[in-house]
């Protein structure tokens, strides 16, 4: 990606100024998308804006999967790398910014940023060297005094801390709330929404635009795109495309509505944890569980905890875990305990494009899709549409799975 493409987003020029577009043909405005995640949603509400024909197809509901299932946190940090991607996923922090700015506070996100903070003194020193990298490439990252991290979060105990970090741009959001606004969006644009409806046969014809076998019925349309998450595996291979993913499992608590205990996203050692508009405190796991046959069990990916009593278990360690550093969360009640399959890719970047053996049929499915869904619906939407190649999207291509 160029620096100027950068310079101009902050900017607040329009997207389609920096994308460094190349044409390839006529515009297809007859668009069939497949999931209802906040990737979907984003790509609906894009197209549908412009004019497009657009149906959507959920299986179950909206935001059923993964996204109303995740810890929502809009971020660039440390884990976004090599450059290329950190740079890719901190436009996108920004274009979700604007998308907020532009619909108001019924997208329901959040912008206090995140704290970061390591009493091991591994993760500590890793803690330090990722922050000054990012401070290189010009991201909005300090580091903390243990007076400033009580100013700023006052009912956290961080305990004794070897480095701290404040990520002031980073934001979270209630994705499934955001989710099913967006897509009232784009109904209010002329959308379709339909569900459920679950896709069982595609037929895509180089000329002949795409056909969708449903649950509902047979639909055609100009492009198909797929961006419903873990299953865009098995839908794509309908039509001969390989879209490799890896298991991603992960565990998401919620609580009741709490009155105001914390501002911002906190991370650290084996919690991560943060609280909506709303009241509901959420809370997520150790990023790297222990390899109990309990997690063992997991990763033969169910669609859920094969028990109630699995469920409660994991609630209940991981609001113990939370506990240690925020101790009014101990007896908030737990309203939901979530397991969430994240879409990963197998290189651990998005797959966003036309497949190359199939002109007709759109891909759009990673991890961190709630960082990344405003900036791909806007992408999505320029390449569909306008009949260009993004130049911002060619490392994250489909075609690199062809072989």
């Amino acid at each position: 990606m160029r620096r100027r493409h950068f310079i101009q987003l902050g900017a607040g020029l329009a997207l389609s100024a920096l994308a460094g577009q190349r044409a390839l043909g006529r515009a297809k405005d007859r668009i069939l998308i497949v999931g209802g995640g906040i990737v979907g949603a984003s790509l609906a509400y894009q197209l549908s804006r412009r004019g497009a024909q657009v149906t959507l197809l959920e299986k179950t509901g909206p935001a059923a999967g993964a996204t109303g299932k995740s810890f929502a946190w809009i971020n660039a940090n440390f884990s976004k790398q090599p450059r290329h991607y950190h740079l890719f996923s901190r436009l996108a922090v920004e274009s979700f910014r604007k998308l907020h700015q532009e619909l108001g506070a019924e997208l329901a996100a959040e912008w206090n940023g995140t704290i970061e903070w390591y009493a091991n003194a591994e993760r500590a020193e890793e803690l330090r060297h990722m922050a000054r990298q990012q401070q290189e490439w010009g991201y909005p990252i300090r580091f903390l005094e243990d007076e400033e991290f009580a100013q700023l979060e006052p009912r956290v105990t961080p305990g004794k801390s070897m480095a701290t970090a404040f990520s002031g741009m980073e934001g979270s959001v209630d994705a499934g709330a955001a989710t099913r606004f967006l897509l009232q969006r784009a109904q209010a644009a002329g959308a379709k929404i339909v569900y459920p409806c679950e896709v069982q046969g595609i037929d895509i014809k180089s000329g002949a635009g795409a056909l969708l076998k449903t649950t509902q019925g047979e639909l055609r349309g100009d492009v198909a795109i797929l961006a419903c998450g873990v299953d865009t595996p098995q839908l794509a291979a309908l039509a001969g495309v390989r879209v490799p993913l890896i298991p991603a499992p992960g565990i998401v608590v919620r609580t009741a509505p709490q009155p105001r205990m914390v501002q911002r996203v906190l991370n650290t050692e084996d919690s991560h944890f943060r609280q909506q508009a709303d009241g509901v405190i959420v809370l997520g796991d150790d990023y790297n569980p222990p390899p109990t046959p309990i997690h063992q069990l997991l990763e033969s990916h169910p669609q859920d905890f094969p028990s109630p009593a699995y469920s409660q278990r994991h609630g209940e360690r991981i609001r113990g875990q939370a506990a240690r550093y925020l101790p009014a969360v101990a007896n908030a009640p737990i309203d939901k305990v979530s397991l969430c399959w994240r879409p990963l890719p197998k290189d651990g970047f998005p797959i966003v494009g036309f497949a190359p053996q199939s002109p007709q049929l759109y891909l759009a499915v990673t991890h961190s899709g709630v960082t990344l869904a405003p900036l791909l619906g806007e992408l999505g939407a320029i390449e569909i549409l306008d009949g260009v190649r993004v130049d911002l999207l060619e490392p994250y291509r489909p075609g690199r799975f062809a072989s």
